[in-house]
């Protein structure tokens, strides 16, 4: 007859075998398909960088893709491909007025930061068909 402590021992012991396992096979799984996956560096492909609310449910968001800047409008079932920027200082100045404002709360500014800079930039156009995109 077998014991019932030697059955449990078994059993546990296959069970962290299993376990040890699967945890070896997830940390290789990752440092393989990482970079396939868009978080190569723990940084991801896709970062949405500013939102400007307009409406409820409609925003207008400032998102990076692979190192490319898009400015893009949202409402609760589509989203909208409004123009692209090409240089990056012209962010990287955006993001710094961006939170230089938002931690000095002021209270005459009728508009935001992001709009008003939406308006000051010159934006390249993209053009948006349905008919090209199956709508």
């Amino acid at each position: 007859m077998i014991d019932l402590w030697e059955s449990l021992f078994r059993t546990i012991s296959a069970l962290a075998i299993v376990l040890v396992l699967i945890g070896i096979v997830t940390v290789i799984f990752r440092r393989v398909m990482g970079h396939r996956l868009g978080v190569d560096g723990g940084r991801p492909l896709v970062q949405v960088l500013a939102t400007g609310y307009i409406a409820p449910r409609k925003t207008v968001s400032l998102v990076s893709v692979a190192g490319e800047y898009l400015i893009v409008g949202t409402t609760a079932t589509d989203l909208v491909p409004l123009g692209r920027l090409n240089d990056s200082t012209q962010v990287q100045e955006l993001l710094t007025r961006t939170t230089k404002a938002t931690a000095t709360p002021t209270s005459s500014v009728p508009d935001s930061v992001f709009s008003s800079w939406l308006r000051r930039w010159p934006v390249i156009p993209v053009r948006y068909d349905k008919d090209v995109h199956g709508q």
